[in-house]
């Protein structure tokens, strides 16, 4: 009776067990984590008697939660992914209003500037269009500057995110480490390898908790349950019952921006980099991805229209006669330029070093932040890094000399001095700040600069029907040197005023007109200018690196001996030797031109043109004076070029009427000018002029003249006399390209190192039509030029130029700031449903494991209650047998 009694016994134990574990399913539905439990059940063992074994009941082999490390992994994973999403999702919300909205946006802004530019330019001497130019250029900078603003307020809240979440995950970990020494301490009371299910649950729930700030690695000790959580790339955040503590740092490279660290022992080790997932996660990525990028680009833009609109206001004209000067504040201003550079605060001291960062060309400028690393082996050794792609960009050693610079991506960094020591490492932010420090620098309507300082004007007594135009401006520095050119040193002035006279129907010379009474070459000289009939001319270079070099060596200075013949210039050999610079490359080649000995100028010209970069030109000027006629009954004799000089009766040999003969000779391809004395011979292509005397008793003075000094002064003569005479050698202009230079092994036609002018004067012009020698046109200052709205249709036109990154317009590039947040913040919506999707998933096949099934469980009780209900039974029945056993003994 006593075994049936016992069986009946552990009945009623083991199923009120499977009661109790079923209530407390029940009770615990909607506790957070919980996973089901569920009694196992294992029969005792049976006692061996003659009919065999006899079972003995039922016990409680362990109380088992229902749970799966698989999924619950995944979980913690999909709770990482999609709380990253969602951080992104809502810090990119909040900059794709503020940019693609009406009220806080650029583009009414920047429409508004350009429109009233525009109506500025229609009527320029309007005072109430200047001063709604100022209004809505103040209207601009205040929307840059508010834009900067509210960026800047985004990177302010991430930081305070990062604050609160490393405050949460800090909670959560030593939260996790106390209940690892729960779970700790509970397996080893409990014995026989007993979990302590409720514990494993908080610990699990934890773990997901924090899968919401981080993503997480997590390794279970199999012994006792406790689990080991491990950060971004193996930083240990909890390992058994200790917790690391994380904390936020200033970023060492900026210290606007927060990072993370984990404390160990004592020691802050910066993990930003390593961290990933998780709301963080994806603080970090936003923050260091697009939301940087808008503020670089936005920058980017106003820096690119502060700079371009700069430089049109500063090639034109105000109303008090003035250079333009600025508009807005100057890009490269000193103090800004050196708030382009951070020091990382991790270098060593001393801390005198100075780096600035000029910009150079805001069309090459990136959205991009770099990194000037001292990596050595010495501490000269740099490199510049890319930290958007982490490229290097650049990589040289630090000379000694200060300032030292280099040109990177539109921007030069300059080194102006100090202690750089290996390790020391610098920040560059070209154009982070740029729409901040985005500034009105104009305030007075008559300081706006709507016209050009430059004009034209043909004179009225032209025959033929050429054209010039009113002129470009180009610069007033010179863009290479950044100092001021001549040309407009004077205020008010163009100095000095040009003019511009056909020599003959296809060769035309550029003067000084300072003294319009009396034209003086220029210098460096434009003489002897080919002029293409019908076709557009273009007056003076583009290019700022050019430069004028003529032939004024020895031999230029001297003629040759009159004599029988055969004549000869007198020109010495020489080897010129020509160095071209890559303005890109700064690789330098070098080429040789030799000249041989009584080369005529237009042979040297065309050796020279056939040099890349070179273009030469040459003339030949000869002065006749002193004509000597013995009286007998023959005229004066006279040869020029083979071509024997006739005066046909009754015209006499006078200079003027020799002149005359030598114009008429179709076979001369010589001009002649007389002033009745003397007559000026000019070969336009730069061929030897030959002039013989045959008279008996003849003479004529042949003089070389000096076609770069005011009033053509003579530099040397020589007497032909009857049966004599003498070649004169020409003149040689060149201009060279930017980067070529030459230099000679003597002294010839042109000087061992002959000064290279610039031939830059900032502005050019373009003359087209039929040219008739004797014509001429002036280039001078637009004195009182009010009603000249061509700068301000330049500064309107900038509009739609292709400025930023050389192919579009601000509007296009602020479009397209916007167009990609937008697609950020759309991308970043499309994850966060996906990745929502996928935890919904992955939580609900959790919940078909591990959660709490009403239905199910109301069937366990159901069949618990019965069998418990039988148990009690068994042991009435034994107790009734055992009650039997004992009436039959009375």
């Amino acid at each position: 009776m006593a075994d049936l009694i016992n069986i009946g016994i552990s009945g009623l134990k083991t199923h009120q067990v499977g009661l109790s574990v079923t209530g407390n399913n029940v009770a615990n539905i909607n506790t957070p984590g919980y996973s089901r439990q569920e009694a196992i059940f294992v029969d005792k063992p049976g006692e061996l008697t003659a009919a065999g074994y006899v079972g003995q009941g039922a016990s409680v082999d362990a109380i088992r939660r229902i749970t799966s490390d698989f999924v619950l992994a995944q979980q913690r994973f999909d709770t990482s992914i999609y709380n990253e999403r969602e951080a992104i999702l809502d810090q990119a919300s909040v900059i794709d209003n503020l940019l693609a909205s009406e009220a806080t946006g650029l583009t009414p802004s920047l429409s508004r500037f350009f429109e009233s530019l525009q109506g500025a330019a229609e009527d320029p001497t309007s005072v109430p269009q200047r001063q709604l130019l100022l209004t809505q250029a103040e209207g601009l900078v205040s929307r840059f500057q508010t834009l900067a603003a509210r960026l800047e307020g985004v990177v302010a809240n991430i930081n305070q995110n990062l604050e609160a979440d490393v405050s949460s995950i800090n909670a959560l970990a030593q939260g996790l480490a106390e209940t690892n020494a729960a779970i700790a301490l509970a397996s080893s009371s409990t014995g026989e390898g007993q979990k302590p299910n409720q514990l494993l649950d908080e610990r699990d729930e934890l773990l997901r908790e924090l899968s919401e700030y981080v993503q997480l690695s997590v390794v279970e000790n199999p012994n006792n349950g406790t689990v080991n959580v491990y950060l971004g790339k193996g930083d240990p955040l909890v390992l058994g019952n200790s917790a690391s503590q994380l904390q936020t740092i200033r970023n060492p490279a900026d210290g606007r921006l927060l990072d993370l660290a984990i404390v160990k022992d004592g020691l802050q080790q910066n993990i930003t980099d390593n961290v990933t997932g998780g709301s963080v996660g994806g603080l970090l990525a936003f923050r260091d991805g697009e939301l940087t990028t808008s503020i670089n680009a936005i920058g980017r833009i106003a820096m690119t229209l502060a700079d371009s609109m700069n430089d049109q206001h500063a090639v034109g004209m105000d109303l008090e006669n003035n250079l333009g000067g600025l508009f807005f504040a100057d890009i490269n201003d000193p103090a800004v330029a050196a708030e382009r550079v951070l020091a990382n605060s991790l270098n060593t001291p001393p801390y005198d070093q100075s780096v600035s960062i000029f910009i150079q060309d805001t069309s090459q400028l990136t959205t991009d932040n770099y990194e000037l690393r001292f990596e050595g082996p010495t501490d000269a050794d740099f490199i510049v890094v890319n930290q958007s792609t982490d490229e290097t960009v650049y990589k040289s050693t630090l000379s000694n000399v200060f300032p030292s610079r280099v040109s990177i991506d539109g921007f030069q960094l300059s080194f102006n001095g100090g202690t750089f020591k290996e390790g020391d490492r610098f920040t560059l932010y070209p154009t982070q700040a740029g729409a901040i420090n985005f500034e009105q620098v104009i305030d007075r309507v008559d300081e706006i600069a709507l016209a050009s300082p430059i004009r034209s004007r043909s004179s009225l007594g032209n025959i033929g029907n050429a054209q010039i135009t009113l002129g470009e401006m180009l610069d007033v520095n010179n863009p290479l040197t950044n100092q001021p050119l001549s040309e407009f040193a004077v205020p008010g002035e163009l100095s000095p005023p040009l003019l511009i006279r056909f020599v003959t129907d296809n060769y035309y010379e550029v003067l000084d007109n300072s003294n319009p009474a009396s034209p003086e070459p220029l210098s460096p000289p434009i003489n002897n200018q080919f002029y293409a009939q019908g076709l557009s001319n273009m007056l003076f270079t583009s290019d700022p690196g050019e430069t004028l070099v003529s032939a004024t060596g020895p031999d230029t200075l001297t003629l040759p001996a009159a004599g029988a013949g055969p004549f000869v210039n007198g020109y010495g050999a020489q080897t010129l030797q020509v160095q071209s610079r890559d303005t890109n490359t700064g690789i330098v080649t070098s080429q040789t031109v030799n000249i041989a000995a009584n080369s005529s100028a237009r042979q040297i010209a065309q050796d020279l043109t056939a040099v890349e970069g070179i273009k030469a030109n040459a003339y030949t000027q000869v002065r006749l004076t002193n004509f000597v006629d013995d009286g007998d009954p023959n005229p004066l004799g006279l040869i020029i070029n083979g071509e024997t000089i006739t005066v046909t009766p009754p015209a006499t040999y006078t200079p003027v009427e020799i002149a005359r003969a030598i114009n008429d000779n179709p076979n001369l391809d010589v001009i002649a000018v007389s002033d009745g004395t003397q007559i000026d011979l000019r070969s336009v292509t730069g061929e030897d002029i030959v002039i013989e005397v045959t008279g008996l008793g003849d003479s004529v003075d042949v003089s070389r003249i000096d076609p770069y000094a005011a009033g053509s002064p003579v530099v040397a003569t020589q007497t032909v006399n009857s049966a004599q005479g003498i070649a004169v050698a020409g003149a040689v202009d060149m201009s060279m390209a930017q980067g070529i230079s030459f230099t000679s092994n003597t002294a010839t036609v042109f000087d061992l190192a002959p000064p290279a002018l610039s031939a830059y004067r900032g502005f050019t012009f373009e003359i087209q039509g039929e040219s008739v020698k004797g014509d001429e046109f002036t280039i001078e200052y637009n004195t009182d030029g009010v009603s000249d709205n061509r700068n301000a249709l330049a500064m309107a036109g900038l509009e739609f130029e292709g400025l930023v990154e050389g192919s579009v317009s601000y509007g296009e590039s602020y479009a397209q700031v916007v167009e990609k947040v937008g697609t950020v913040t759309n991308r970043a919506r499309l994850e966060s449903e996906s990745a929502k999707a996928l935890l919904d998933q992955t939580s609900g096949l959790r919940d078909s494991i591990a959660a709490v099934n009403l239905d199910e469980e109301a069937g366990k009780l159901v069949q618990f209650q019965a069998a418990y209900n039988a148990s009690a039974q068994v042991v009435s029945v034994a107790r009734d047998l055992f009650d039997t056993l004992l009436g039959a003994f009375r």
